[in-house]
Parts: structure tokens; C-alpha cells; sequence
């Protein structure tokens, strides 16, 4: 018995207690605020859109983003200021009215210079146009 105890401190001296006494940290997500900063420029695609590109400013003034989002087609496409712009890990989300719809987008930065996402924008709550696009950074 005295074997048992001597063999039990031993153990929790050199951490082999109870699991619930070790505290593993949180692996620390990378802040790619620096990677997005710029000018990004590329193509959608849509079914349900005439073709065009995207024009994404993302610029920050202190701790508050400011962000711009042209749609370009040949035919003219009325678009609000983005909201909502968020940065979680490598996931970017924002959301901009065009032509009277919200438009949801979800993006991932893929490499140090490619966004790649998709945007899914609704009328009256039901889905009207989905796209995609990959966009540069230039």
C-alpha cells in the first residue's frame, strides 16, 4: 500500500493526474487584417446574373472597417455601402443591398492573394441570385 502511495505522488508530480486538472490553450487563429487590406478585382458567376466582375476595397480607418463593393456589368447595377464586414479566422462575411435585395457573402482568403466566396442575395425572403467569384488582390 505504502508502494501505491509513493507511486501515485510520483505520477501526479510529473503530471499524470486526472485529465480534468490539464488545461490545453486554445490554438491562437492567425489575424490576416494585413492579407485583406487593398484592392481586389475578379470575376463572378451566376446562372441567374449576366456576367460581370467585382471591384472589393477593404481599407481600415483605426479599428473600424471600411469597405466598397462595385459590380461590374454592362448593365448598371444600383448597390448600397457593405455592412456587417467581419473577419473571423480566415472566414470574411459582409452584407450589401444591390437592386433592392440583401446580399449575403461568405469569402475565405484561399492564398495570400485570392478571395474566393460566394454571395447569395434575396428578395421578400426567397433566393433570387447566387454567384461566385475568385478576386485578386492587386
Amino acid at each position: 500500500m505504502v508502494r501505491f502511495a509513493i507511486l501515485a505522488v510520483g505520477l501526479s508530480a510529473l503530471g499524470f493526474g486526472p485529465a480534468a486538472a490539464q488545461v490545453r490553450p486554445e490554438p491562437k487563429t492567425e489575424d490576416i487584417t494585413p492579407k485583406l487590406l487593398g484592392t481586389w478585382q475578379g470575376p463572378y458567376q451566376s446562372e441567374t446574373a449576366p456576367p460581370g466582375g467585382i471591384k472589393l476595397v477593404i481599407a481600415m480607418e483605426g479599428a473600424v472597417w471600411k469597405v466598397t463593393l462595385a459590380v461590374v456589368s454592362e448593365q448598371p447595377i444600383d448597390a448600397a455601402e457593405v455592412r456587417d464586414f467581419k473577419v473571423e479566422g480566415n472566414e470574411i462575411t459582409w452584407i450589401q443591398d444591390i437592386m433592392d435585395m440583401e446580399c449575403k457573402t461568405l469569402a475565405h482568403l484561399t492564398a495570400v492573394s485570392t478571395l474566393t466566396g460566394g454571395t447569395e442575395c434575396s428578395q421578400g425572403g426567397t433566393v433570387a441570385i447566387t454567384a461566385t467569384f475568385v478576386l485578386l488582390k492587386q
